[in-house]
């Protein structure tokens, strides 16, 4: 069963104000691919039942990689391949968030400044794992909008 409310409901909803938020290029670029999703905007093909004639419509997908419509099936079969993988214990999900301040240095010096962040967030980790007199480990990935940098980093105690 489809969802009633979906992303592309929401920007549609917010009209011209998307514009007016001073957000970057290529966040506005994915706004309106997923705005534009399976419409008329991006084409189309029309399907004919062989048997009884029927018409069917079928609009073209944005395939952005944001977009919920085309990529949920790909996140869905993302997250059973890692279920696949985990191990009998405990696991928690942790975010470290960087001030956007900081967005000007990151650009500047990705490895430094990433770099920097993976090495406090995991000795932040180890000094509450041993306070707790725990063995931890770590998978870190660096999530960002606008580059296609991605980085992992893996910490075992």
């Amino acid at each position: 069963m489809r969802p009633t409310a979906q992303v592309a409901t929401a920007i549609d909803l917010l009209g011209n104000e998307v514009g007016q938020m001073n957000l970057p290029v290529h966040v506005l670029k994915t706004l309106r691919a997923i705005q534009q999703c399976r419409t008329s905007a991006l084409g189309g093909h029309v399907d004919a039942c062989s048997s009884c004639g029927t018409l069917h419509i079928s609009y073209n997908s944005c395939r952005n990689r944001h977009c919920p419509q085309c990529q949920g099936h790909k996140r869905v079969q993302w997250i059973q391949k890692r279920e696949a993988e985990l191990l009998p214990t405990v696991y928690y999900h942790v975010v470290f968030t960087l001030p956007a301040e900081l967005n000007p240095l990151c650009l500047e010096s990705p490895r430094l400044v990433y770099g920097a962040l993976f090495e406090s967030a995991w000795q932040t980790l180890q000094k509450m794992g041993a306070a707790k007199n725990l063995q931890l480990g770590m998978i870190c990935i660096l999530h960002t909008w606008g580059k296609t940098f991605h980085c992992t980093h893996t910490c075992i105690a």
